[in-house]
């Protein structure tokens, strides 16, 4: 039931410029050089905004990593990120794909892939650490319900009207489990039974009504990214500070991992003071200004 989390940071996989090597960006003791933008590609000729994208996507990877780095004292584990991308770069080859297929780009190169893990890397590293911070965990047990614990049976069906037959036979005194094993799209589980849980960890949807169901009765149809539930929820209880921090990653949401993920990462780029080449364009914490296209004030007297 789990999301994956979703990749929040701004990176455009387009094409790079063409011309000659040379710094083009550096922030902190990272240099970033043309030629570094060009090798997430196998070949092609960028437009010169495409290329402000990927050079504001390879600073910001430098800028969260040394702020991993200066904050908490820890390194993404970038060995993983370049055993996975070869794994998956293998594994598309095997399938008969190619990395472009994979990320919706052409001329895609192994560099790019591996950049793609190593901002998994950081995001992973830095959530780790974010997570048990106690300023975070105070504004997350600022709100009860995200933090209730639901013990919840589901079936999933594809469509509305599926989830409503689905209704009908238990009003009518069929056996949840039994109509969960012959029907449920979610084979993972015995009798549809997901056991106990913070509500968090369910997707937003599912969680809002394993939050409002009445206790012991048929809910539904509740319509997800994975179809339409049924569901009953047999006991809800708020989760202490202390069961939380036990186990943080399966206490949230993926949409409350993403905030929090996407709040350190805005805070990381609004104080980051990179130095980019005035013929590229203007450092902004959203990307970098073309030269010339700054927003400039007049007063007409």
């Amino acid at each position: 039931m789990r999301k994956v989390v979703v990749l929040l940071i701004a990176l455009a996989f387009l094409l790079p410029a063409c011309g000659g090597d040379g710094d083009v960006a550096r922030v902190g003791d990272a240099v970033i050089r043309r030629s570094d933008v060009d090798k997430l590609f196998d070949g092609g000729s960028p437009s010169d905004d495409v290329f402000r994208d990927m050079l504001f996507s390879k600073v910001a990877l430098a800028a969260l990593q040394q702020a991993l780095a200066t904050q908490y004292g820890v390194s993404p584990d970038y060995a993983a990120a370049e055993q996975d991308a070869q794994d998956l770069e293998d594994y598309l080859a095997e399938q008969g794909y190619s990395i472009g297929d994979y990320l919706g780009v052409e001329n895609a190169s192994h560099d790019m892939l591996l950049m793609h893990s190593q901002v998994w890397a950081v995001q992973d590293a830095a959530l780790g650490q974010l997570i048990v911070e106690t300023e975070v965990v105070d504004d997350l047990f600022a709100d009860p319900d995200a933090m209730t614990e639901v013990c919840v049976k589901h079936i999933l069906v594809d469509t509305a009207a599926e989830a409503q037959t689905v209704i009908d036979r238990l009003a009518a005194g069929e056996d949840f489990a039994a109509v969960a094993d012959e029907v449920s799209q979610d084979t993972g589980t015995e009798g549809g039974d997901l056991g106990c849980a913070a509500a968090g960890s369910y997707v937003d949807e599912f969680a809002q009504a394993a939050l409002s169901a009445t206790i012991g009765e048929v809910t539904g149809p509740v319509e997800s990214e994975f179809g339409f539930h049924v569901l009953v929820v047999s006991a809800r209880t708020p989760l202490t500070r202390e069961e939380y921090l036990e186990d943080p990653w399966s206490a949230l949401s993926d949409t409350q991992l993403s905030g929090i993920w996407a709040t350190w990462m805005a805070e990381v780029l609004e104080a980051a003071d990179p130095w980019v080449a005035a013929d590229i364009g203007t450092w902004t914490p959203t990307g970098i200004e073309a030269p010339g296209s700054e927003t400039t004030t007049t007063t007409e007297g």
